[in-house]
């Protein structure tokens, strides 16, 4: 888990992606407002633009605030928050906009159409007996 990010990207079951910060991170607010972020004051929240895709928006939002030097963060419901580094940003953001928008999060396995991905650790369930592998034997 991360401390102290300087933005921090969550999603709201009403409105989609939402970002905070501390009120002292002013600079990292001006980040996202320049890229077209608007203030939210019911969720205390920046909300990205509604002309640009949610997962899109969140990108180019920690793109540029990597850019700047900026630490960000996603929120891991009530455990804290994850470090979120841009490689990571677009699988978080697809499976937290499509998971709050109820389409289904697919793994590319057979098994998508049997079992649904679970909404934290991304471990599925499968029926049917495991495979058992047994380490080899030392070599004398």
């Amino acid at each position: 888990m991360m401390t102290n990010p300087n933005m921090v990207f969550s999603t709201d079951p009403r409105h989609g992606l939402v970002a905070r910060s501390g009120w002292e991170q002013e600079e990292a607010r001006t980040v996202l407002r320049d890229l077209g972020w608007e203030w939210a004051e019911e969720l205390h929240a920046l909300v990205p633009p509604d002309d640009v895709p949610e997962v899109d928006a969140g990108l180019q939002a920690v793109s540029e605030l990597h850019l700047h030097g900026h630490r960000t963060g996603y929120a891991v419901g009530p455990y804290g928050t994850m470090r979120l580094t841009l490689d990571r940003a677009e699988q978080v953001f697809t499976k937290a906009v499509a998971r709050e928008s109820g389409d289904a999060v697919t793994t590319g396995t057979k098994n998508d159409q049997l079992c649904p991905r679970p909404a934290y650790g991304g471990v599925t369930a499968v029926e049917g007996p495991a495979e058992v592998v047994e380490p080899e034997s030392p070599m004398i």
